[in-house]
């Protein structure tokens, strides 16, 4: 390599990390106590903190630590990796903290300044958050398989209307059946809209685990400048994802990042899509089986669904009203206890914390599940892995069969053809 070629090779590299520099300053705050300056210690968070119940944990303590200027005992001691980031204690904070987002830029620091490793919290020995880390690199694209596509379902690599896998085909690995999810969600969106739809063979990792488990913060960047070149690339406006985690990371994390990424994108869950389908008439609900059964169900609300959107989401009250409306075609719904913002968490968000407290909270979850009926859904695949995991520890829970929105919905949607005053059946 020409001396020429060193020095242009390091001054890419020096604007790279100063162009990271510009993004990390929109996601990082130097001190965590000017995160909490509005706090006045009435100590909700703690009395509502899910993990307190199964382990001594207690965010008001170490809230008030940083607060008396013990910041750096806090990030030396690690508690923080602790924190299933529930985001719980921001329902009931008065001064409306984000604990869970405090929790975030302290990984951060726990890496960079205390020099700490979360390996022994990472589940399935990283195996996943590793491959989103290797996404991240310059030049790296996987090449994924595309088998799972259902038949007759035309896709493309530019359109308008692209829907986002995610790593559901990563967990096929070790978990059955996950492409179940991405192919009945695929058929939803195949049927209804009238062109190809873009799925892509080298889509990389939305880096929400990177960057709410790990603290790996420039990572997360990487990827989000790798995802917007892409998705820009295929031309698509409407971005549809399955995934709560996903979800959340394209509808509120991007833009934090990048002002003009609402402006290019519109991004839609599928319970949003589904339900605009529903309001516009262009699809109604029924029931492929004759029966005069009627069969209950539940529905388990993702933290990244239930506690992690804007206040004006109407996503929770959206799902209801469909649920709702499946009761004329033999489904009844039940709530669980805790519903909605109150949703108990599966205990393992980004991959972190898989272990006998979080397992404690999933058992209670499925004791409400297998209260309010035979079938749970959810909306976020790591709660359905998660959550099906505790079935194989415990026998009774294995009565309830645990579906994805899309899983649940495929067979029960039928596409009206409004122009032809015709339906036709998915």
């Amino acid at each position: 390599m020409s001396i020429i070629t060193e020095i242009e090779e390091k001054d890419k590299l020096e604007l790279k990390k100063d162009e990271n520099d510009l993004y990390l300053e929109k996601i990082y705050e130097e001190k965590l106590r000017d995160m909490l300056k509005r706090c006045y210690q009435c100590g909700r968070c703690s009395g509502v903190c899910q993990l307190s119940k199964v382990q001594k944990f207690t965010p008001s303590r170490i809230i008030q630590m940083i607060l008396e200027g013990f910041e750096d005992k806090v990030i030396e001691s690690g508690v923080l990796w602790d924190c299933i980031s529930c985001n719980t204690c921001l329902q009931y904070c008065p001064e409306g903290i984000n604990f869970a987002d405090i929790v975030r830029v302290a990984r951060y620091k726990m890496r960079k300044l205390a020099n700490q490793s979360p390996d022994e919290y990472i589940a399935h020995k990283g195996i996943y958050t590793t491959i989103s880390e290797i996404m991240s690199q310059p030049g790296i694209l996987p090449e994924r398989n595309l088998d799972w596509v259902p038949n007759g379902c035309k896709i493309t690599n530019k359109g308008n209307v692209m829907y986002y896998v995610g790593c559901l085909p990563f967990f096929n690995f070790e978990f059955e059946n996950q492409d179940s999810v991405a192919e009945s969600t695929l058929k939803i969106i195949c049927q209804i809209e009238k062109e190809p739809i873009v799925v892509l063979k080298d889509e990389i990792c939305c880096g929400h685990d990177l960057y709410w488990g790990q603290g790996k913060l420039n990572a997360f960047i990487n990827l989000a400048k790798k995802n917007i070149k892409r998705f820009e690339e295929t031309e698509a406006t409407i971005i549809i994802t399955a995934c709560a985690e996903c979800y959340r990371t394209f509808k509120v994390d991007y833009p934090n990042l990048f002002e003009d990424f609402n402006t290019k994108f519109k991004v839609k869950h599928i319970i949003e899509y589904v339900y605009d389908q529903w309001k516009q008439g262009k699809i109604e609900f029924k029931n492929p089986k004759e029966t005069t059964e009627t069969i209950p169900f539940t529905y388990h609300d993702p933290c990244r669904l239930s506690r992690f959107l804007p206040k004006n989401s109407t996503l929770l009250e959206n799902v209801r009203e469909i649920f709702s409306k499946l009761k004329e075609i033999g489904y009844t719904f039940n709530e669980m206890e805790h519903n909605k913002e109150n949703s108990l968490c599966c205990g393992v968000s980004s991959w972190m914390n898989c272990n006998e407290k979080s397992k404690a909270l999933r058992y209670k979850r499925m004791t409400e599940a297998k209260e309010a009926g035979v079938i749970m859904v959810t909306s976020c695949p790591k709660c359905r892995i998660h959550l099906s995991c505790i079935q194989n520890d415990y026998e009774h829970f294995s009565s309830v069969e645990i579906l994805d929105f899309s899983e649940f919905l495929v067979n029960l949607i039928n596409i009206k053809d409004i122009d032809e005053n015709t339906e036709v059946k998915v």
